[in-house]
C-alpha cells in the first residue's frame, strides 16, 4: 500500500516525501466530527432497506421463482445462471458507481446523487422480477437489481469513511453489518408473508426507497466543487488502484473468502432444507433459521464493534468469526437434521457477526488514498460481490455431481479456515483519531 504525500516544499525533499510509502493513512489528517444518534439511525435504516432488496430475493423469492419456471430438475441450474449473471453485473457496477461518486461535481454533493439513482434502478429491477414469467425476464430483473442497489451501497460505504471518525468506526461499521442482517430478516419475512411470489417483489420495491429516504432527510452534504481526481494517476496511486496490495490486499482477500463462505451457506439453503433435511415447509424453516441466525449475528456484531473500538483491536474478532463459520458449516455437512441446522445457524450467525463487527472498520482504515475513497471501496466491495458469482459455479457441481450437500458444506468450512490462515498477514491498524470531535 502506497500513499501520495502532500509535501510542504519542492526540491529533493518534496520529491522524497511524494514517494514515501505510508501505511496506514497519516494520523495527523483532520478527523471528521463524531456522528450523532439521529444520523446513525438513518444510516442503519438506509442500509437495511438496501439489504432487504438484495436478500429477500436471494433467500426466498429467486429460489421459489426458479422452481416455478424450471421445475424440480432444472431449478438449481436456473438459479445458478440468474445469480451468476447478476453477480457478474454487480462486480462491475460497484467500482463504477464508486468512481462516478468520487468524480461527481454538483450542487447535491458526491454521494447523494449516486444513492438516489442506484436506488431507482434497483426498484425498477424488483418490479421487473415481480412480473417475470420467463428465465430471460428473471435474469434481466435480477441484473437491474444488482446494478442498481450497488449505487446506494457504494455511497453508504463511502460515507462511513467520509463522515465517521476512527474512534467510532468500529461501532458504526458494526451497525452497518447489523443493518445488513436486519435487511435479511426483513426481506425474508416479507417474501414468506406474501407468498414467495410477485407480491413479495412489489413489497420490497416499496420498502427499499421508504427506508432509504431516511438518510436523505438527515444527511447534509456540501456541494462538490473543484477539479475531480484524475482517473490516470501517476506513480504510487496507479499501482495502488490497479494492483492493490499490502494491508489492503490482505484485507480484501480475507473479506472475499468469508463472503464466499456466507454465499455458499445461503445459496442452496432453501433446497438443502427441502431435499437433505426433508423439511415439509422449507420456506417457513428458512425464515426460522434466518431469524435465529441474524439475531445471534446482530448481537455479536453490535457487541464486537463497540468492544473492538475500546480494545483498539480487530484481528481477534475476524479469527473468532472464521472459526465459528467453519464449525457451523461442518455441522450442516455432517448432520442434516433440524436440530443440527438450528445449532449451525447459531454458530454461523455468531461467526458472521464477529466478522462484520470489524470488517468495514478494517477496510476503511487500510484505504491507500482518500481522494479515491469511493473508488477503492468499490474495489473492496468486489470482495463481497465476486463470491456471489463464484458460489453458483462452485456449488452447482458439488451438489449435483460431487457428493451433494455434505461436500458443499465441507468445502465451505475449508474456505473459512483458509481465511483464518491468511489472518496473520493482516496487522491491527486501529489508531487514535487526530481530533476528538464533538
Amino acid at each position: 500500500m502506497v500513499r501520495r504525500g502532500s509535501p510542504s516544499g519542492g526540491g529533493p525533499a518534496g520529491e522524497a516525501a511524494r514517494r514515501t510509502p505510508v501505511a496506514p493513512p497519516a494520523a495527523e489528517e483532520t478527523a471528521p466530527p463524531r456522528v450523532g444518534r439521529r444520523w446513525v439511525t438513518a444510516y442503519v435504516l438506509a442500509m437495511a432497506g438496501v439489504a432487504a432488496g438484495w436478500f429477500g430475493p436471494i433467500q426466498i423469492l429467486l429460489p421459489a421463482q426458479a422452481g416455478r419456471l424450471a421445475g424440480p430438475e432444472g431449478k438449481e441450474a436456473l438459479l445458478a445462471l440468474v445469480t451468476g449473471y447478476g453477480a457478474a453485473a454487480s462486480l462491475a457496477a460497484n467500482p463504477l458507481w464508486g468512481a462516478v461518486s468520487d468524480r461527481l461535481r454538483c450542487r447535491w454533493g458526491r454521494r447523494r446523487p449516486v444513492f438516489v439513482a442506484g436506488t431507482g434502478v434497483g426498484v425498477l429491477g424488483l418490479l421487473v422480477l415481480s412480473d417475470a414469467t420467463s428465465a430471460a425476464a428473471m435474469m434481466t430483473g435480477w441484473i437491474l437489481v444488482q446494478v442498481g442497489l450497488n449505487g446506494p451501497l457504494a455511497a453508504l460505504a463511502a460515507l462511513l469513511g467520509d463522515r465517521v471518525p476512527d474512534g467510532q468506526r468500529g461501532t458504526v461499521g458494526a451497525l452497518f453489518g447489523v443493518a445488513q442482517i436486519a435487511g435479511v430478516v426483513l426481506g425474508t419475512a416479507v417474501a414468506v408473508a406474501l407468498g414467495e411470489g410477485a407480491l413479495g417483489y412489489a413489497a420490497l420495491a416499496v420498502a427499499v426507497p421508504a427506508l432509504a429516504v431516511s438518510l436523505l432527510l438527515v444527511h447534509r452534504e456540501p456541494a462538490a466543487s473543484g477539479p475531480p481526481p484524475e482517473l490516470r494517476a501517476r506513480g504510487s496511486r496507479r499501482a495502488v488502484l490497479l494492483r492493490p496490495g499490502g494491508q489492503f490486499g490482505w484485507a480484501w482477500l480475507i473479506r472475499f473468502l468469508l463472503n464466499l463462505v456466507n454465499a455458499l451457506v445461503l445459496l442452496y439453503l432453501y433446497y438443502y432444507l427441502d431435499d437433505a433435511v426433508g423439511a415439509g415447509d422449507p420456506g417457513t424453516l428458512v425464515l426460522a433459521v434466518t431469524l435465529l441466525n441474524v439475531t445471534v449475528a446482530g448481537v455479536c456484531a453490535a457487541a464486537g464493534g463497540v468492544l473492538s473500538d475500546r480494545l483498539r483491536r480487530r484481528r481477534a474478532f475476524i479469527a473468532a468469526g472464521a472459526g465459528l463459520l467453519a464449525c457451523g458449516a461442518v455441522l450442516m455437512a455432517l448432520l442434516p437434521a433440524v436440530p443440527a441446522v438450528l445449532a449451525a445457524a447459531v454458530l454461523v450467525g455468531a461467526g458472521w457477526g464477529f466478522f462484520v463487527a470489524v470488517d468495514m472498520a478494517v477496510i476503511t482504515q487500510v484505504l491507500p488514498d482518500e481522494e479515491s475513497r469511493a473508488t477503492m471501496l468499490g474495489i473492496a466491495n468486489i470482495a463481497g460481490t465476486l463470491p456471489q458469482l463464484l458460489a453458483p459455479v462452485l456449488a452447482a457441481p458439488l451438489v449435483t455431481r460431487l457428493g451433494g450437500y455434505r461436500t458443499l458444506y465441507l468445502v465451505t468450512a475449508a474456505v473459512a479456515l483458509l481465511a483464518l490462515a491468511c489472518l496473520p498477514r493482516l496487522r491491527d491498524v486501529t489508531r487514535q483519531p487526530a481530533t476528538p470531535g464533538n
